[in-house]
């Protein structure tokens, strides 16, 4: 890969994670349903984490003990603002 064509990626990676967090935060001003508010909120930082670990922190290996932490991380704290978003659901 060439080193325009690496720039090129990353900056287009960057700018998806740019466009997710904007829409992740239009999110919370819009207010809608909080269950589906948190799952929007789930599957974008899900999206986002996935999308660092392997173009920014290099996490490709599949055997790496580190990689799968992370992996691993990105799929909990999902699962945890799914179940806030539930939570909350609940008590309204």
């Amino acid at each position: 890969m060439t080193p325009s064509t690496n720039e090129s990626r990353v900056t287009r990676v960057w700018l998806g994670l740019v466009t997710l967090t904007l829409g992740s935060a239009w999110l919370g001003e819009v207010g809608g349903s909080p269950a589906l508010t948190a799952l929007a909120v789930a599957l974008i930082v899900a999206v986002k984490g996935f999308l660092v670990i392997r173009h920014y922190m290099g996490l490709t290996e599949p055997g790496s003990r580190l990689r799968q932490v992370m992996r691993l991380y990105f799929v909990v704290v999902p699962a945890l603002i799914l179940l806030a978003g539930g939570l909350a659901t609940a008590s309204s």
